[in-house]
């Protein structure tokens, strides 16, 4: 090399590659930085699940010279493989890529913006923006560009980008990937806040999902119904995941045909949520748009059909798809300044797009739920332990499959009785107001319909206890014989009701009284289910006084000679107690005061690498556990590595 200049673009090249890839990214992508350095990268542009890839100047390059008349043009990949590239017989074609050996094709989809043709730039902008409902300021933001020249190659990769990240995208994306049987996580869960954003609209600030659904929800269901009514109308019932956005679902600009067409392609090809929703929004408006009430029927019937348990339940794939993307997201770090209830909406929809395609592609669900469950379960469950301290009434064991399925026969119960107005003689009355709405209380008992849902963590004070309740609960606890039974009623009435600081503090005086020991158990599992109630007692009454006697009545069984508790148990039950505390420091201290109590125990081999895991999943979530858990972290990794 020769010269000052080839020499300072070297040291710099030398300076790239020895710091970290993320922050060489960062550099490599700043127009300032190229500017001030003279230093333009070229990249590397990848398509398709086989991974072909091309130098980025040397394809777009093609591109305009294609577009510039100059017929077909040759070009090799990366790997020195020979291919032409050349406009299709449509009018406004796409560039295509032929691979000479064997024919394959590659439709450069997007492409055609490239173009030397102002108004060939233009109409394929419109047609681009139009197919994935591209919002109106980033479509403004490109035409203002086109409008006065082509792209550089920077600003059209930003461009793709723009387009990447929109829902129906990465619909096709997703459904081509898993048909192909070449998806994996990162396909699945994108890696973009704004793409989530225009999924299920900005987080706007507010404190709760109704309040959310009522300003932000009913913004996006608009914009949705204005882009294309029926394909609108589809994506708004992705955001079903509680019955205060549904409620905001307008279907006034979908004539009959299409909402039939909806109705019908819905239970061919509906997922779970989306059912639920449709089935929401038909009884909703059920006077006005009587040709919904078949189609109500049947998606009621749907839903009640599932069996949960059953290794092919459209339930227990919801449930893993949940899971494997709210892990991912966590993993992500992209909603980690946004609350809980905001990330797990994000979740559910994103789920429920992948269930839609997995069910249009004929995809197995048995080897496909095992899949998402091994993949990020454990991320799934410390993410949503941190999140109680913030939103304490629903934790991760109210994610399962059944527990799902009983969360949809509630909706479905409340939904009825909300408009049994609309309601004439037949079939889903019945189902839903005669002999049917008792089959459906039968189902799952009185209580587990009404348990709180996964957006539902902030809400409290939704149901009183009844007087004659609170009685119940004050004769069990209020007595001189405590046994574990005399906790069942309060802990199972706590999760639908609101129950008072007194019924809280008969809990407290009750085991102190006890000695922080429970006579008559049957067996460890009624031991487990008391103390796991205690603990979400705790937290949903923010009860600190009741989180510390949980922690005595743990340590007590940790070493009790015939239900000792094992260390996961003991863990599991503490991480919710935590919850009591919503102050940062004071949640923290407490975890941090528990887990060194753990790590520093005798533990078993394997009983030290899962603590250890749980314990370093924690850091990632919640940083600030650092401060708190480093003689803990210290200790385990001896354990492990001893």
């Amino acid at each position: 090399m020769t010269g000052a200049a080839d020499n300072r673009k070297y040291m710099i090249a030398m300076a790239l590659n020895s710091v970290p890839p993320i922050i060489r990214e960062s550099l490599l992508e700043d127009n300032d930085f190229q500017t001030e350095f003279e230093f333009k990268p070229d990249a590397v542009i990848t398509f398709g699940i086989d991974g072909v890839a091309f130098q980025r100047s040397v394809l777009y390059d093609a591109v305009r010279s294609v577009f510039s008349g100059d017929g077909s043009i040759e070009l090799d990949d990366l790997e020195k493989r020979s291919w032409t590239i050349k406009l299709d017989d449509r009018e406004n074609g796409h560039p295509t890529l032929f691979r000479l050996s064997d024919q394959k094709q590659l439709l450069l989809t997007y492409f055609s913006v490239l173009s030397k043709d102002v108004s060939l730039r233009l109409r394929s902008l419109e047609e681009y923006a139009a197919s994935v409902n591209l919002p109106h300021e980033s479509y403004s933001r490109w035409r203002s560009i086109l409008e006065e020249r082509m792209f550089e190659d920077d600003e059209f990769d930003t461009f793709r980008s723009d387009i990447f990240d929109t829902p129906a995208h990465q619909e096709r994306v997703i459904r081509s990937q898993l048909v192909s049987g070449r998806s994996n996580i990162s396909s699945l869960v994108p890696i973009s806040l704004r793409y989530y954003e225009r999924l299920v609209g900005a987080f706007d600030g507010c404190a709760s999902i109704p309040d959310y659904a009522a300003k932000k929800g009913r913004k996006v269901f608009s914009q949705l119904s204005e882009w294309k009514p029926y394909e609108g109308f589809l994506f708004s019932l992705l955001l079903s995941s509680h019955s205060a956005l549904t409620a905001e679902i307008d279907t006034d600009t979908l004539s009959k045909e299409e909402l039939e067409k909806a109705f019908d392609h819905l239970l061919e090809y509906g997922d779970p949520l989306s059912q639920l929703g449709a089935f929401e929004v038909g009884l909703r408006i059920l006077p006005k748009r009587p040709e919904v009430e078949p189609f109500l029927f049947l998606l009621l019937k749907r839903i009640i059909d599932d069996e949960p348990s059953e290794k092919k339940s459209e339930f227990k794939l919801l449930s893993a798809l949940f899971v494997l993307v709210d892990g991912e997201l966590s993993r992500t770090r992209l909603f980690a300044d946004k609350p809980p209830f905001y990330r797990r909406l994000a979740s559910l929809a994103q789920a429920s797009l992948i269930q839609r395609q997995l069910v249009q592609g004929g995809i197995d669900y048995e080897r496909f739920t095992k899949w998402a469950l091994s993949n990020c379960i454990e991320r799934f469950f410390m993410q949503s332990f941190a999140d109680m301290r913030s939103e304490p009434r629903w934790n991760p064991h109210m994610t399962d499959s059944i527990q799902f399925h009983a969360d949809f026969i509630g909706r479905i119960i409340i939904a009825g009785n909300a408009y049994q107005a609309n309601l004439s003689d037949g079939e889903l009355r019945n189902a839903l107001l005669g002999e049917g709405a008792k089959e459906l209380i039968e189902h799952y008992g009185f209580l587990r319909p009404f348990f709180p849902g996964p957006l539902e963590g902030t809400e409290g004070g939704l149901n009183v206890l009844p007087d004659e309740l609170s009685q119940i609960i004050v004769k069990q606890l209020d007595s001189d014989e405590i046994e574990a039974a005399s906790f069942a009623g309060l802990v199972n009435l706590s999760r639908i009701y609101t129950v008072q600081v007194d019924h809280v503090e008969l809990a407290v005086n009750a085991l102190k009284s006890a000695n922080h020991r429970l006579a008559n158990l049957l067996d460890k599992n009624t031991l487990l289910a008391i103390l796991e109630g205690l603990a979400t007692l705790s937290a949903v009454n923010r009860s600190q006084e009741l989180s510390d006697q949980l922690l005595i009545l743990v340590r007590r069984y940790r070493h009790d000679s015939q239900y000792a508790l094992t260390v996961e148990e003991a863990f599991g039950i503490l991480i919710v107690a935590a919850a009591a505390r919503k102050e940062l420091t004071e949640w923290r201290s407490f975890v941090g005061d528990f887990l060194t109590e753990l790590a520093f125990c005798n533990l078993e081999e394997n009983e030290g690498g899962t603590l250890h895991s749980h314990l370093s999943i924690l850091l990632h979530c919640v940083p600030e556990l650092w401060v708190s858990c480093a003689k803990a972290d210290a200790a385990l990794q001896a354990f492990r590595f001893r």
